[in-house]
C-alpha cells in the first residue's frame, strides 16, 4: 500500500501533466458537403392532347362549374404534373418534416394533382367544397383507407402512406373523375412541374445521380445528371403521345 506522501506525489504529478496538456482538444466538425442545383423543363412533342369536358352533373354543387380532364395537361409545349426526383436510395437519409403535405378538394377536383412526400411525413386532405366527398387511398390495388369527408368537416391526416418508392393514389367514389397521387421519397430532392413545365431541385449534394420524371398517365423517364458546386445542372425531359398502332 502506497504511503500518504507517495499517493499525494502521484496525484500531484497527474494534475501537473493535465495542466500542461490542457483540456481535451475539440474534434473538428466535418465540413458540410458542397451542394448544387438541378433545374430543367419537361416538354411535350407533337400536338397537345385534347381535354374532354368532365361530366359532373351527378352533383349539383360540382355542376355549377365546368372542368376539363386533367389526364394530360399541356400548355405551350410544356407538361404539367410531372414529379421529378433523384432516384430513391441515392441521396442519403433524411428525417420526415413535421409540416404535412396538403391536398385540397376544391371545385370537386384535387389540388395539387401530384405531390411529393418524404417517408414518414403526414398527408393532410382538406375539403373546401360545400358538398360530401369520400377519400379513398390506394397503394396499387390495396385500399389503405376509405374515409367520409363531409362539407366543412375536419381535415383528414394520414401517415400510413407506405415506403419510399411507393405511390399512393387518392380517389373520390362519389365523384369518380377526382384523382390525385402522392409520390413517396426518402429525401427532399424533388419537385412537381406546374403549367410552365419547370422544375428545380436545390441544395443537392455534389455527385452523380439518376434523375426520374414520372407522370401518372404517361409513366417514367430517367436521365443521368452530375451535380457540381455552384454550377446548375440542366436537364430536359420530353414526353409525347403514344404512337398509333400500325394498321
Amino acid at each position: 500500500m502506497a504511503s500518504p506522501a507517495r499517493a499525494w506525489s502521484l496525484a500531484a504529478l497527474v494534475g501537473a501533466v493535465a495542466a500542461i496538456a490542457g483540456p481535451a482538444a475539440a474534434q473538428p466538425k466535418p465540413k458540410p458537403r458542397p451542394t448544387g442545383t438541378i433545374a430543367g423543363t419537361v416538354t411535350w412533342t407533337g400536338a397537345a392532347p385534347s381535354r374532354a369536358e368532365l361530366d359532373r352533373k351527378s352533383d349539383p354543387v360540382c355542376a355549377r362549374t365546368s372542368q376539363l380532364s386533367e389526364d394530360v395537361v399541356v400548355a405551350a409545349g410544356k407538361l404539367r404534373d410531372v414529379h421529378v426526383r433523384l432516384k430513391v436510395g441515392s441521396a442519403g437519409t433524411h428525417a420526415a418534416p413535421a409540416v404535412p403535405v396538403v391536398v385540397v378538394q376544391s371545385g370537386c377536383m384535387y389540388a395539387p394533382r401530384v405531390v411529393g412526400v418524404i417517408a414518414g411525413q403526414k398527408l393532410e386532405i382538406v375539403n373546401s367544397d360545400p358538398t360530401f366527398h369520400n377519400v379513398r387511398g390506394n397503394l396499387g390495388a390495396k385500399i389503405l383507407w376509405n374515409l367520409a369527408h363531409t362539407a366543412g368537416g375536419a381535415a383528414h391526416s394520414r401517415s400510413d402512406l407506405g415506403q419510399a418508392g411507393d405511390v399512393v393514389s387518392l380517389h373520390c367514389d362519389v365523384h369518380p373523375w377526382m384523382a390525385a397521387w402522392a409520390v413517396i421519397s426518402d429525401h427532399p430532392f424533388f419537385d412537381v412541374t406546374a403549367a410552365d413545365g419547370g422544375f428545380e431541385l436545390r441544395d443537392v449534394p455534389v455527385g452523380s445521380y439518376t434523375l426520374e420524371a414520372w407522370h401518372p398517365t404517361l409513366g417514367l423517364k430517367t436521365a443521368k445528371v452530375k451535380v457540381k458546386k455552384g454550377k446548375p445542372a440542366k436537364v430536359t425531359f420530353t414526353f409525347a403521345a403514344a404512337a398509333a398502332p400500325a394498321t
